[in-house]
């Protein structure tokens, strides 16, 4: 999945979309370090990783 994809379907979920941009790169840079991170339309991830990151923000939409 595209991390450009991901932001979307996180957007559409209710979420500030700069909020949602800084915390998405705040777990890849993370998880697959900043030095390796391609721009957000081409950046590829793989689908457990963007279902990891979706649930989390489903999670957070719950609880508020």
């Amino acid at each position: 999945m595209r991390t450009l994809d991901l932001l979307n379907k996180v957007v559409k979920l209710g979420f500030d979309r700069e909020k949602v941009l800084a915390d998405i790169d705040a777990s890849l840079d993370e998880i697959i370090g900043a030095e390796n991170r391609k721009p957000i339309a081409e950046e590829e991830i793989n689908e457990e990783l963007a279902s990891d990151i979706l649930l989390g923000f489903e999670c957070e939409k719950e609880n508020n």
